[in-house]
């Protein structure tokens, strides 16, 4: 299996895991400098660049899913997407993976120090996924807010289309809680 389907399984598999909100963690973070109360608008990053990356290595219909989950987000908030024109800010989105190793050894024995007894050692591998959700402010071109879930990978594949679609709208929603900052 090449790099590049492992990445996309793993990608994939973590997507669904971390909406199940197990063991995922959510972050954000944003330029004080930058006023969010002026935004109403905003684009997708693909809709305002022909040079933005379009290809963000995880199957068509998932990518589908995260853009119409950031979308209803945002639209519940109450900014409004924009096709044509200058909206207040773009927003993009990407997917990180990494692997893991966590190794864990265990003592049992009795008398001194543990004489007598033994130990215990294992080994689990893993894989962290990390989406990202960047807002970045169009009349500054620069990065405004960036919010992230990461956490562990598991099975995608004998998820329902209604199961990763429920799930992934639970991942967004989580990812863009605190945007805008103080909201």
């Amino acid at each position: 299996m090449n790099r590049y389907t492992r990445q996309l399984i793993g990608v994939l598999s973590f997507l669904v895991a971390a909406a199940a909100c197990s063991g995922v963690s959510y972050n954000s973070d944003f330029d004080p400098q930058v006023d969010f109360s002026g935004y109403s608008t905003y684009a997708w990053a693909e809709d305002v660049s022909a040079d933005a990356v379009k290809d963000r290595g995880i199957a068509p219909l998932d990518e589908k899913r995260i853009i119409d989950a950031v979308d209803q987000v945002l639209s519940a908030k109450g900014y409004r997407r924009v096709t044509s024109g200058t909206p207040d800010f773009v927003t993009h989105f990407y997917i990180t993976t990494q692997e893991k190793v966590d190794v864990n050894t265990y003592y049992s024995g009795w008398g001194y120090y543990g004489g007598y007894g033994g130990a215990q050692t294992y080994v689990n591998q893993w894989t962290q996924g990390t989406l990202v959700v960047d807002i970045l402010d169009l009349a500054e071109k620069d990065l405004a807010w960036r919010g992230w879930a990461t956490g562990a990978v598991d099975d995608y594949d004998r998820k329902s289309p209604e199961q990763k679609t429920a799930d992934i709208n639970k991942l967004i929603a989580g990812i863009l809680k605190g945007f805008p900052p103080g909201s």
